[in-house]
């Protein structure tokens, strides 16, 4: 295999595993970005206690919008932003939501579900590849960047970039003649006064390359504590229950046995990694999104030969990995726990079918999918007093 079609592999699968459906389409489909229409505040409020925030990209990637689910009677509410940047993902905190447009956009989107009013659209910077946001007060929170080395430091209440934080150190190969310019900084999490930061450290050509860790940044402080290193490559995903957080790494694209790919456990009371839970290969596939329920129950989306993504229960304390759920055609379109049930976004069969599903944790049946304007590609819990 060509290496500029194993980076077209890569890319491709990243899309499927982690929502980065607008950098992929770019490279294998050479579509344009939908047109930057006007943001629709012109909707109903919510009436739900608990909603499910949703993006949803169409099946060829050509565009993208923002939907909300009301748990209350599972209505939808589509269209609240049309003409959405087709690559990126969504995250909620405090009634708010926080929408980023990634690659070739780098935007931030904050709409307060409340006031069902889109706040701000910032731009944030030029050819960082934003990924993540992880909102720790009202006017403080922090943004990762795929392709630069400083770690965004953002007041969500006005929507500015305050300062950043060099994450160099971090980078492939630091300091020797192989180094790379930037260390791939991706998934965020927030324990106590600490946020942990995924370090890819993939090469120029989105191929796994060095040693893959995590960051520990004191939110007080904004200085770097320590770093943890990973057993895996390609961190995709975390998720903290307790003092425990839990990593997925995607491992190497062109692996067909998955077996580069894992989960691992991180103490962080230590900040000791507490070593793999299971590889890719016990899933079916390479790893993306992961969340807990319980210390002793877990999700993960797995994506198997076939391109299509399986959800699947496993314990972490326990080490054993169990079935998938079934009735999920295609589940790449992101995992969320609002603490009774498990909502999966489903992409569907080409489209068709897709939706929201909404799964009962203790017997993994699907109680219902919940139709949406178009396949999901990102899922958020919005309640009050909930966090990233």
């Amino acid at each position: 295999m060509s290496k500029s079609l194993t980076v077209l592999k890569g890319l491709a699968g990243l899309a499927r595993l982690t929502g980065l459906t607008g950098l992929a389409a770019v490279l294998l489909m050479s579509c344009g970005d939908p047109p930057d229409d006007p943001i629709d505040n012109d909707v109903e409020p919510p009436t739900a206690t608990v909603s499910i925030a949703v993006t949803a990209i169409a099946a060829d990637y050509t565009a993208a919008n923002f939907e909300i689910i009301s748990t209350d009677n599972y209505s939808v509410r589509q269209n609240i932003i049309p003409g959405l940047h087709t690559d990126n993902a969504v995250r909620a905190f405090n009634g708010d939501v926080y929408i980023l447009e990634r690659f070739g956009k780098d935007n931030v989107i904050k709409y307060n579900a409340k006031k069902t009013a889109v706040e701000y659209q910032e731009h944030i910077g030029e050819g960082l590849n934003i990924q993540d946001i992880a909102v720790v007060s009202e006017t403080k929170a922090y943004i990762s960047c795929l392709q630069n080395s400083g770690l965004i430091v953002f007041n969500p209440k006005i929507g500015k970039k305050l300062s950043t934080i060099d994450l160099s150190r971090f980078n492939a190969y630091a300091g020797t003649d192989s180094a790379e310019a930037y260390p791939f900084a991706s998934a965020l999490a927030v324990y106590g006064d600490y946020l942990y930061v995924a370090c890819q450290r993939l090469n120029s050509l989105f191929e796994v390359a060095d040693t893959s860790l995590i960051a520990v940044i004191n939110t007080r402080t904004n200085a770097i504590v320590t770093s943890i290193k990973l057993n895996k490559k390609n961190p995709a995903s975390m998720d903290v229950l307790g003092d425990k957080l839990l990593v997925s790494s995607s491992g190497d694209w062109s692996d067909v046995t998955a077996t580069s790919s894992g989960i691992e456990m991180i103490d962080l009371v230590n900040n000791e990694n507490l070593g793999l839970i299971a590889d890719g290969g016990a899933f079916g596939g390479s790893l993306g999104s992961v969340i807990f329920v319980s210390q002793s129950k877990a999700y993960a989306a797995a994506m198997t030969a076939n391109w299509t993504t399986d959800v699947i229960e496993f314990n972490p304390a326990a080490k054993t990995v169990g079935a998938k759920i079934n009735g999920i055609t295609d589940g790449s379109g992101g995992l969320a726990y609002d603490g009774s049930k498990l909502y999966i976004g489903d992409r569907g069969d080409n489209g068709a079918g897709a939706g929201v599903a909404a799964v009962n944790t203790s017997t993994n049946n699907v109680e219902r999918t919940i139709q949406t304007g178009m396949p999901p590609s990102g899922v958020a819990v919005i309640k009050a007093g909930n966090t990233l």
